[in-house]
């Protein structure tokens, strides 16, 4: 009784935090159960997979509520994703990857300095030509630090843009996000993230979130919930083969995933208190955490 306790008040928090950053929860959950219980890889890869399905299903609804996601380009990353994700399902049973994984767990290391040092995203974007100049910080009713949008934005949407694609998002609150987007690019940097991912047992939304903010140029927020919406569709289709296969330990997947759906809804809600510098410097712990973990502790 008092495992399962445990397991339930462990899968809300795991669904909170994950929902709040945009990560689903892998991260915090394999290093658990590598540590906590004397399952194979598959096994607790199937395990993270299938909470991580269930803590972002709920996020991704929560999210929807709000009007916070960027269905069109969600849709694609995820696709995107899928083959990638489940082929590395397969190479789960035949592959070991232990100098890829401390090669993989230095580089997010790096990235959570890098984080940890401008944590600003798409902020900044603009000085980089990722979208046009005409767009502008601000937010009248949060007073975060998002994207407005200003007259001549609508003027700039009749103009031809070779790689951007132009998006705006008003979510429930009034928030307006007005960025653009380089979806082909987008689409080949998520297939990559589905295979290593899954791969590695982390999770997609782990890198998903920082590729989307840096190198895409999105919204923090609009970054958190896409990725959560993209990470619950990868982790459905991988959860295929995997119950499949027969690597599941129901018990330990059950309890964890309905505390992940009632924390998820927690987590969706506390976003719209909390800054973008604030939820970008939340992915700091868990970036070296995993990391550390990936070079010194692979299961």
């Amino acid at each position: 009784m008092l495992e399962i306790v445990g397991l339930l008040l462990f899968g809300l928090l795991v669904g909170c935090y994950g929902t709040l950053v945009g990560i689903g929860g892998g991260p915090i959950l394999v290093p658990m159960l590598a540590t906590l219980y004397r399952f194979d890889t598959p096994t607790i890869v199937a395990v993270s997979v299938l909470v991580v399905f269930c803590n972002t299903a709920s996020g991704t609804i929560a999210y929807l509520k709000e009007r916070r996601i960027d269905l069109v380009s969600g849709i694609k990353f995820s696709l995107a994703a899928i083959p990638g994700a489940l082929l590395s399902v397969v190479a789960l049973h035949y592959i070991k990857i232990n100098v890829f994984s401390f090669i993989f767990g230095f580089f997010l290391v790096l990235l959570a300095l890098y984080i940890f040092l401008r944590p600003y995203g798409a902020r900044f974007a603009g000085s980089r030509g990722m979208f046009p100049k005409r767009f502008r910080p601000g937010n009248k009713k949060s007073g975060h630090s998002r994207l407005s949008l200003d007259d001549d934005f609508l003027d700039a949407m009749e103009e031809p843009e070779t790689t951007l694609v132009q998006r705006v998002i008003t979510d429930r609150s009034g928030n307006r996000y007005a960025y653009a987007v380089n979806e082909k690019l987008g689409i080949i940097l998520t297939a990559i993230i589905g295979a290593v991912s899954t791969l590695l047992g982390i999770g997609g939304g782990l890198i998903q979130v920082p590729v989307l903010v840096y190198v895409l140029a999105f919204p923090v927020h609009v970054a958190t919930a896409t990725s959560h919406f993209i990470t619950a569709v990868n982790a459905g289709f991988t959860l295929i083969p995997l119950l499949v296969d027969g690597d599941l330990d129901y018990k330990t997947s059950i309890c964890l995933s309905i505390g992940a759906v009632v924390g998820a809804q927690f987590g969706a809600r506390l976003s719209n208190f909390i800054g973008d510098k604030a939820l970008l410097l939340l992915l700091v712990p868990v970036f070296i955490f995993m990391g550390v973990k990936l070079m010194f502790f692979n299961f």
